[in-house]
This record gives C-alpha cells, structure tokens and sequence, in this order.
C-alpha cells in the first residue's frame, strides 16, 4: 500500500511540473516551466484529439496548433474487400417488350384474391421471342396493396411460376420463346416474405427454368438461357435458423440473399449468425419504402401510399468474429430495430468493424421524396432498442451513419422503450456512434428538420482505453443529443495525450447537446469537446461528472462556442477522495464560453481550475463557479494575443477577455491574482441598448462596481475596457484606478456593408432613432453579432429582395390568364356561343440574377369566351388566383387574384388568305404579400396592394389541313401591354419596408407554329392534341425596371433593378391534350420556357352552352 501511495505521489509530482503555478491557491508550488506535453491542465499546447502517431512532426511555434484530428478517431470500412453487391436497385417498365434491358421489366402480374388468379397489365402479344437481358426482369409479380405473402403459409413458388407461365401461354398466339441471359430473372416476386428454412424454397434453388416452361398446351415457351428463374424485390428473408458464414453451412443462406433484390430481413430470437472470416456482413437491408405516388389525408396529416416491405429487425444474435465486417448493413432503408419488442438481441463486431452501418447516399432519397415534401413519420428510423447490446472491438464502431443530405428528418438513435439499450466495448480505441452529415440540401425537403440522432435514453459504456462515446463529423446541419436520462460513461484513459472523450465534433454546423442526461468520464478523459468552430451544450438537466485526475469537463479549441446551463463536477469516492489535475472547462484558442444563469461549475480537485485559458477567449459568467482542494477559478497562459468579439486583435497584454453584461446580469470571475497575467479587458456587452433607441447609452457604477472590485483585487497591471459588439463603441472614464462609466456609442451602419448593400446600411441608420419595439428585435439581434459578415447576411435578409421583380410576378399571371384565353379560342374556334373552361396551373421560376429569389407558383382560376361565328368578332374574361411560393430563406409567400377582360375581332387579308386577329383587354389584381425575415427567428410581415394593366395583341396567321385529322398553323404576333402597380406599404411589421408605387411597358413579337391533331373516338367524344413552339423576346421593361425601397419612418431609400443578368429571349413550348365529349371537355397540359427555366404543368376542366 505504501510503494502504492508513493508511486502516486510520483505522477502526481510529474503532471505538477507540466502546469504553470497557480501560487498558494492552486496547491502547492509550480516554477512555471513546461515539459511540452499536452495534459489537461497544461494551457502551454492543447490536448491532442488526434490518434497516436509514431512518427509525429516537431511542432511549429510560430504556428498555431491544428486541433481537428489529421486522421478520424473512428475505422473506416474497406468495401473493396467485400464480395458484396449493396447497390439500391431501381426498375422502370420497358418500352420494348421484346428486349428487356438493365433496369427494365416486361410486365407486372398483380396477385387479386385468394384463388391467385394473374393479371397482366397489358395485352400480352410478343412479335417475336422475349429476351431478358444482364439486370432485367420478365415478369414483375406484384401483390397488389400494402400486402405481403409469406410462402410458407400460403403458396408455393412452384406452383406460382407455373400458373403464370401457363396464363402467358394462353395469351400467346405465335410460335414464341422467353430467353433469359446472364443476369437476368424471368419472374421477380414483389413484397414477399421468405423464411431460410422453408424445404420447398431450398429446393428451387438449383433447378433449372427448363422444368418449368414445359406444359401440354400446342405452342410450348421454350425458356433458356443462364439467367435465374426466380428472384425476390422489395422482400424479406426471415432468418429463422442459424447460419455459420464462411462454411459449408451458409450454403443455402448465400444463395437465398444472392436472389434478393433490394433486401429486407428479420433474424427471429432462435437465430444466430455468426462470421467466422474476415470482410464479410451478416445482414444486409436495401432500398426504402416503395412509394405507389398516390397520398391519402391519415391521422396526422397527409402521407404517401407506400408498398413493399420496409422494416428489418434482429430479434437474435449477430456475432461477426472476424475483422473489417459489418453486423448489419443499411443503405437507403426506410427502418431497422436492433431487439425492438424483445429483450438481448445482440450485434458483437470484432476488429475494425461496425454493429450497424448505414448510409443514405444521392439515389437512395429517390424513394423517400417522389419531388414532394412528406411528413415527420415517413423519414427512416434506426434503432438499438429495448435491452439490446452492440459489443464493439477495438477500432470498431457501435452504430455509423452516412447522409448526403442533412436536411432530412431521419432517426438514428441508440433509444429506451422502457428498457434501456447499451453499447458496450471489449477493446480500446472504440466509438459508440459516429454521424458523418454531409452539407448538401435535399431539393424536395425544407431547410428546417435536421437527422435526429444520438443517445435517447441508452447506455453508451465504453471503459476500455481510448473510447469516444458519439462522434460528429461532416459539415451538413445537425444537433446530435445525449437525452432523455441516456448515460454516456466513458472508462480511464492510459495515456493523457489520447484522451477518451463522451461527446466530440469537428462539425463547424453542428451542435452536440447533453441535455437531461448525464456524461461520466474516468482517468485522462474528456465529457465534451468541440473544434473547428462546431458548438458544445450542457443543457438544462445535463450533468458531467469527472471521476478520474487528468480530466476535463468540456474542451473547446480552434474557434468552438461552448455553452455550460447545466452542472460540471467533480465526483470522488472515499477511497481517492481528492481528484487530481481536474479542469472543469478548458478554452483553447478562439474558443468562447458562456455559464449561464443557475448553471454550475463545481471543481474539487489538487492543482486543478475550473477554466483554463489558452488565448483569445471570451468568457461570459452568469452562473456559479465552485473550487475546492486546491485549484483555482481560473488559470492562463501569458503573453498571448487574444481576439475579442468587435474583430480587434488585442495587444500581448490584454491577456483575457471578460464579457460585462451591461444590464449587471454577469457575475465577476474571482481569484484573478492567482494567474499572473499581465493585462485584461473588460468587453461591455449592448444589453443596456434593447430598450431604447439612443445612439449613446451609459453604463454605470451600479453594474461597474462588482467588477471594479475584482479588478483591485486581480493585481493585474494592465487594464482596458473594449466592446463586446461589433456595432457598438465603448469609451471609458477611468478614475483612480476605477471604471466610474462607460459610454457605448452606435457605429454606423455602412461601416461595416459592402457595395451591395450600403444604401441598405444607410435606411438602417435612419430607422434606428425611429425604431419600433418590434424593430428593435432585429436591431438588438444585430448587436450580437461578431463579424461582419454575419451582419451583411441580415443587411440582405431585411432588403426586402421578395419586392425586386413584382412587376414580373404580375406580368406573370396577366400572361398565365392570356395564354388560358388564348387556348379556350383555339379549343373552339368557329364555335358559337359561351365556353368556361376551369384550370388548374403549377408553375416554377428561376433567375439568374443574385437577389431575386426563385420561385414557385400554383394558379387555379377561369376563362370565359362568347363568339359570335357570324361576325367573326368575340369578348373574353378570366380570373386568376397565383399564389407565389419564395426560396428565400424564410419562404415567403404572395398570392396575386386577378380579374382580366376584353374582346376580339377577326380580318380575313386578301394577301395569301391570312388571318388576321385584333384583340384587347384590361385587367385589375388585388396583391397580399406575406414577406418572411429569417435572422435568429422569422418575422413574418404583410402588405396588400393593387394593380392594373391593359394590353392590345395581333395575330397574323394561316392554317394548313394536313390529312383529315391533323392541322398546321404558323403565326407572327405583337402584343404591347402595360401595368402598374400602387405603393406597397407593410402593415404592423417588423422592420417593415415602404415600396414606392411603379409601372412597366411590354413588346414582345413572338413567332411559332402549332400543330394540332383532333380524332372522333365514339359518336359524342373527340380526342383532342396540339403542340405549340414559339419564340418571344421582350422589348419593353418588365424585368429591367428599377423599384424605389426604405423602411417606413426612415427619410433615404434604396433602388433595386430585377434583371441584371436576366435573358430577354424566351423559347417556348406547350403540350395539351384533351378529351371533348359533348358539350364538356377536360385536358391536361404541360410545357418549358427557356426564360426562366419555367416548367409548368396544368389541367383544365371546360364547358360550351
């Protein structure tokens, strides 16, 4: 026990000489002298999060040292050495039946009733023989609904392939023949759920497709070829048996998954799969929900009619021994449960390897998104469950996913249902779970929902050397959690140069949270760490618990913002009662920390600090911060160079920041005195600004004097007094050694915009002395900030940018009605008398130029014609309801109702039998804007407004009779049109905008021709089709005008002109085709404008009396 207690001494005597000497506070004598080891405690180099390297390169001290690991804390798996195909598989019908190529299938087969009568979906006649090439499908046999067959309990392949066979024969009328090639499957089986130990399956799996083409009908199908009889799609095997993989054993188990495509499984509670070699997987699940496009309103909201099989689960043991291997593979899968419903499934990985591995590349979203936004419940959902184990070996991983997207609302969570999940080590070097989120938005999905994932209620338990308990890596947004009473304990470390760490990112875009949970963390180890400019958050309810010397509650380095509103303590037992080298909260350079209010830092610890300083930081108290046994408030390292929040590099004496709520709601930091510096600075934060609109606001003794008296007592000699905003100045009055008052003073605005938005910052200067309550959110919102480029972001998000094209949003609809006008006097030309026609528009607008937003549109409305035949002569009306959907980043919204009326007159020109029409019209819009602000949260202001226009169209054209259904028509047109609109004013806004009332001026000639088919289908129904192709080019200044724009109560505006890059020629094209029966008629229609890149798609609904 004695040579115990002195071989503790030892080390602690060692670690001691690595710290700078915290004087008679910090426990004992230091001399101030470094080992240049990185340890916990030591601000002279960081810690290392990197791995072990054996050849590491000399530090540079002219250099700052990097803190993001050079190479992941985590395996990597290398498929390269996987026999696996792990493609997400997709299918589309053929278009030559004769020929099936990759991707294609013949014809779907639906299963109806009990009696398994077939139905093809078409008429089966083959020209000549069917050929089944490398990756296509013959016959896609598909249970019709949201049902599955199990084969067991219900029908046997055999009898299936030969009914189907046989009900293809009937329809064939010809000598004909089916060859499937390598690659190929004559019939694939949809939906379907396989159990391994089905004899009858096992039997099929080396017979031949020969057997099964013979029948006595006269014309036999002949089926040859080296292709597969049968293969499974959007299926489940059910692994009812034990499988030994990489024995003879596995036989049947490899053969089985080789014919599924797209894979579900089950593994039963009485299964085992066991992978006694190396790069193997134990299971594999591919492919999401197979979603039919049709929606149906459930329960909670509309949601997609699914089909397929989409969930696997491992109810038994997976134990994959060797090393590189995977337990589980999930790529592009709609959901996974490791033990849900039942208690001990297990997933065991040895070396190098991952529990369950899932990845949701590009393609793999195709099935969740169908282009349409679908609801929280229809996102996938993995799962380690219920009183589940992953055990992971050394550089192994518990559970890993991969997202190309970020912005979907995925979960991936080790999660309690009442019992509670653990991932467990059996080796060093082991990481719980690693989120690696990639930064690229999914197009379908808005900005808003992030994956979901974390510990929900689990036990992460890594004790062995090394472990991180949940890695965040990528660059995508996301808040990864530690939640719901989960448990992240993580064991003692050997070495302090490599710690163990519970939580860590290197995400800059993400956030890691321990909220209502705990992080307990052993010897030489961190709770939570955070580089690369990512955030750390001990939330409400979060505890971290250090129980072992060399230890540090959260670690920030290289730019990190760490925020403590939860409790960071030391924890002793009565056999150690006195932890060692402890650190509560460690800054490396750049980092930021804020304690907020009723939030605790307690530290019991010999020679340890609750904050350690490496330079450039900002440290905001409003909490408590609690030392005991030795260590002290806080300790740094002098003679560095620290970067407050105004952007200013500070002098080499100005060696810490402290942040100064200037309403008094921040706490001074105590014992000053024992970290020797040489200078500081208090950094007066805005507070005192919020409630008033003053260009000058003092601050004075009352908040003042807490710190005035630290400040006496910190015998720090050198003293300044800064600003913590970037917009405001602070100006001290300094007597005897006491801050009496500072004055902050307003910057301007414009001092800190670029060219784009100057006059922008110059409106905001003027709006401030006049600002609202409602105004000054954004402005104090603003204060802030801590770079300038962060406030030019809001300079352009409060522009009002929704405002630069309204007359283009108007000319838009104006056109929309004209072009519905237009195809209701084509549909009935030469008809007499009252024609409606009811329509329904989706429309989508991209531009090219940097401000305008893009934009979608859904238009719903009707036109009205009377045409007086005998005369030659008509009148028109419409009205429109366009409702415009933003891509800004907070969607704003307008809908445009318009009401348009005219008429027309027909000239027959004796020059070449030409047409000659003559037409005019007036419209009148009514306008509401719904303009959306997105800076710490949205804003949403509104605005109605009114506009009018007239437009005067020629057309000159002449139609040709090709055959006795089909028609031509080329033509030239001119239509001149002018609109305006009144002022725009927002009412009861958040730094609203006032929009000066302005106008626009169309000419556009256009030139096309039309084609146009109509075919008598029964006695009373006519189909009916046209294609038309013009080319239009605007003249005049619908997107080349400028509008006149300031914020309401300010004197200077801003001018913003739409169509900097914006193209005035414009291809078109339109598609419609249509049904007339009677007097009533329906039509769908679809087109491209190669203006704005507008593809558009419509359907209408008409009437003639």
């Amino acid at each position: 026990m004695k040579k115990m207690r002195n071989a503790k001494k030892l080390v602690l005597l060692t670690a001691l000489c690595a710290i700078i000497s915290c004087g008679a506070a910090g426990g004992g004598a230091g001399d101030k002298t470094s080992d240049n080891t990185p340890t916990p405690t030591n601000p002279n180099k960081p810690i290392d999060l990197k791995p072990v390297d054996n050849n590491p390169v000399p530090i540079n001290p002219n250099k700052p040292i990097d803190l993001r690991p050079v190479n992941k804390r985590y395996t990597e798996i290398d498929f390269s050495k996987m026999n696996y195909d792990n493609t997400n598989y997709k299918f589309k019908e053929a278009e030559n039946k004769d020929e099936i190529g990759k991707g294609e299938y013949g014809y779907n087969i639906y299963y109806w009733d009990p009696n398994y009568t077939f139905y093809p979906d078409n008429t089966v006649t083959y020209k000549n023989k069917m050929i089944i090439k490398d990756g296509g499908i013959g016959l896609n046999f598909v249970p019709k609904g949201d049902q599955s067959v199990n084969y067991l309990s219900k029908i046997y392949m055999k009898d299936i392939i030969r009914k189907v066979t046989d009900k293809f024969k009937k329809e064939l009328k010809n000598r004909n023949e089916i060859e499937v090639n390598e690659g190929g499957t004559y019939i694939v089986f949809n939906n379907s759920e396989v159990n391994l130990s089905d004899l009858d399956i096992r039997s099929l799996l080396d017979r031949k497709i020969e057997k099964y083409g013979y029948n006595s009908f006269a014309d036999p199908i002949i089926i040859r070829g080296n292709g597969k009889m049968f293969k499974f799609r959007n299926s489940k095997i059910i692994i009812d048996e034990s499988v030994n993989l990489g024995t003879s054993a596995d036989d049947e188990y490899l053969k089985l998954m080789r014919l599924m495509i797209n894979p579900k499984f089950e593994v039963t509670d009485e299964a085992k799969i066991t992978g006694n070699g190396d790069n193997l997987i134990g299971v594999r699940a591919i492919g999401g929900r197979y979603y039919t496009g049709n929606y149906y309103n459930g329960v909670h909201g509309r949601s997609p009619s699914k089909d397929g099989i989409f969930w696997s689960e491992n109810k038994g043991k997976i134990e994959m021994l060797g090393n590189n291997s995977i337990g589980v593979f999930l790529k592009g899968v709609s959901g996974f449960s490791n033990g849900l419903g039942i208690d001990n499934a297990t997933i065991i990985v040895n070396k190098n390897s991952v529990g369950v591995y899932a990845v949701y590349d590009k393609g793999d979203f195709e099935d969740l998104d169908l282009n349409l936004k679908i609801r929280y419940d229809d996102f996938p959902k993995i799962y380690n469950t219920s009183d589940s184990i992953i055990e992971i070996g050394e550089n192994s991983t518990g559970m890993y996913l991969y997202t190309k997207y970020y912005n979907t609302k995925m979960e991936f969570l080790n999660r309690s249902n009442g019992s509670r999940p653990y991932i467990i080590d059996k080796g060093k070097n082991a990481t719980g779970m690693v989120f690696n989120i990639n930064n690229e938005m999914s197009p379908t999905q808005p900005d808003g929902g992030y994956v979901d994932g974390g510990n929900s209620g689990g036990s992460i338990q890594l004790l062995k050397d090394r472990p991180t308990g949940i890695y965040v890596t990528g660059a995508g947004k996301v808040d990864i959690y530690n939640k719901n009473n989960g448990k992240i304990i993580i064991g003692n470390s050997e070495d302090k140069k490599s710690p163990g760490i519970g939580m860590y990112s290197d995400n800059p875009n993400g956030t890691i949270h321990n909220h209502h949970a705990s992080i307990e963390i052993g010897k030489n180890s961190i709770g939570m760490a955070g580089v690369n400019g990512t955030t750390v958050e001990n939330n409400k309810g979060g505890d971290i618990v250090i129980k072992g010397d060399n230890s540090i509650g959260m670690y920030l380095a290289d730019g990190a913002k760490g925020v403590n509103d939860g409790v960071i303590r030391t924890e002793t037992n009565s056999s150690d009662p006195i932890l060692k080298n402890v650190v509560g909260v460690y800054l490396g350079k750049n980092a930021e920390f804020t304690n907020k209010q009723d939030a605790r830092i307690v530290i019991n610890s010999e020679g340890g600090a609750a904050i350690v300083l490496a330079g450039g930081n900002i440290i905001e108290n409003r909490g408590t911060i609690q030392v005991s046994g030795g260590a002290v408030e806080q300790r740094t390292e002098p003679d560095v160079i620290i970067k407050s929040l105004s952007n200013r590099v500070m002098p080499v004496k100005k060696d810490l920041g402290i942040y100064v709520d200037s309403l008094g709601e921040t706490n001074p930091i105590e014992g000053l005195a024992n970290l020797g510096l040489k200078g500081a600075e208090l950094l007066i934060g805005a507070e005192a600004t919020e409630k008033t609109n003053a260009t000058e606001v003092t601050v004075g003794k009352d908040v003042l004097d807490p710190f005035n008296k630290s400040i006496k007592e910190s015998n720090i000699p050198y003293w300044t007094v800064g600003s913590g905003s970037l917009i405001w100045e602070a100006n001290p009055e300094i007597k005897d050694n006491r801050v009496e008052k500072v004055t902050l003073k307003k910057q301007s605005y414009t001092k800190f915009a670029d060219e784009k938005t100057k006059d922008v910052a110059e409106g905001l200067d003027e709006k401030y002395v006049v600002a609202s309550e409602k105004d000054k959110q954004i402005f104090n919102y603003m204060n802030t900030l801590r770079d300038a480029e962060s406030l030019g972001k809001v300079y352009k998000e409060i522009a009002g940018s929704q405002y630069i094209n309204v007359q283009q949003r108007i000319n838009q609809t104006d056109n929309l009605l004209d072009s519905q006008i237009s195809s209701l006097q084509k549909d009935n030309a030469g008809k007499a008398g009252h024609h409606v026609e009811t329509f329904f528009n989706k429309d989508k607008h991209d531009f090219k130029t940097e401000e305008v937003p893009n934009t979608t549109s859904t238009a719903f409305g009707a036109s009205y014609l009377f045409n007086n035949t005998d005369s030659n002569w008509g009148a028109y009306g419409g009205v429109a309801i366009n409702n415009y959907k933003f891509k800004d980043t907070g969607h704003s919204k307008e809908s445009v109702s318009m009401l348009k009326a005219g008429g027309y007159k027909k000239f027959d020109l004796s020059i070449g039998d030409l047409d000659w029409t003559l037409g005019g019209d007036v419209f009148v819009s009514q306008n509401s804007m719904k303009r959306r602000i997105m800076t710490d949260k949205v804003y949403e202001n509104k605005a109605d407004y009114n506009a009018y226009g007239f437009s005067v169209k020629n057309e000159i054209s002449k139609t040709y009779e090709l055959g006795e259904n089909s028609t031509i028509k080329p033509y030239g047109a001119l239509r001149i049109g002018y609109g305006s609109f009144g002022k725009i004013k927002e009412k009861d806004a958040t730094m609203g905008l006032d929009i000066k009332g302005n106008s626009y001026y169309s000419v556009k000639p256009a030139a096309g021709i039309e084609l146009g088919y109509s075919k008598q289908v029964t006695d009373k129904t006519k189909l009916k089709a046209s294609l038309d192709l013009a080319y239009e080019h605007e003249l005049g200044k619908v997107d080349h005008k400028e509008n006149e724009i300031k914020f309401i109560n300010a004197r200077t505006g801003y001018k913003r002109k739409s169509a900097k890059d914006e193209s005035r020629g414009n291809l078109s094209t339109g598609v419609k085709v249509g049904l007339e029966t009677g007097r009533f008629n329906f039509s769908v229609k679809g087109g491209y404008d190669t203006k704005d890149k507008n593809a558009h798609v419509g359907v209408g609904i008409g009437a003639s009396f």
